[in-house]
């Protein structure tokens, strides 16, 4: 089941993309990198303002905080580029043929590791879809997109999209000392810590029901 949605997912990026033209899918690609970079890297912190909002969401918070910073960066980074690129640039037909559709699978292939990535974040059991989620496998006939764009983030955390480390970060991780930035995922935790964390969630629903956690407020 998870590699048939990813393979829809590829083709659904390809099927609406391989005619847009090589310019217009360069532009998209480049929209798409950015945009998921830009979610990967602030949904912890926008999952925790959302949570002091809605603390009974707590297990709901990251994956929507992930897909919500995705498509606000996409709408924005697309409001931007087609101010800026208001007129297409030409290439040979040949050209266009062949790259169009080569970036549109490129695209393709970004919406898919991080698909699989924010899987992990989803407020659903240990190993879902069937036991076909299962975070120590490399999943998607052994391509493991979601192992490569963590690793992908986190070796741009240490340069281009580097974070001030907070005194909070700092005391946490006395390694980021030296340059006072923030890496993303510094230990490889992200697969084993949301595995642990939707297992958590599958015994809290066995024992209450629901998703939601049972808070002074729900309760009231």
């Amino acid at each position: 089941m998870l590699t048939l949605l990813l393979i829809v997912v590829f083709f659904a990026c390809f099927g609406f993309l391989f005619r847009e033209g090589m310019w217009s899918n360069a532009v998209t690609l480049f929209n798409v990198v950015v945009a998921a970079l830009l979610a990967t890297s602030f949904f912890e912190w926008a999952a925790r303002v959302l949570e002091k909002w809605g603390p009974s969401f707590t297990y709901h918070w990251d994956f929507l905080a992930l897909w919500g910073l995705f498509a606000l960066s996409m709408a924005i980074l697309r409001g931007a580029t087609d101010f800026i690129s208001k007129v297409r640039v030409r290439f040979r037909k040949i050209a266009d043929q062949i790259g169009s559709p080569l970036l549109a699978a490129c695209v393709g292939w970004v919406m898919v590791c991080f698909t699989a990535m924010t899987l992990h974040t989803a407020p659903l059991a240990r190993d879902f879809m069937g036991g076909s989620f299962q975070r120590e496998e490399r999943m998607f006939l052994g391509l493991a997109p979601d192992r490569r764009w963590l690793a992908f983030v986190q070796s741009l955390s240490r340069g281009t999209f580097s974070q001030a480390a907070s005194p909070e970060d700092l005391q946490k991780e006395p390694d980021w000392q030296e340059d006072k930035t923030r890496t993303f995922d510094p230990r490889s935790e992200f697969m084993p810590k949301y595995a642990t964390r939707r297992a958590d969630l599958g015994s809290y629903v066995s024992k209450h029901g629901t998703t939601r956690i049972k808070t002074e407020e729900s309760s009231e």
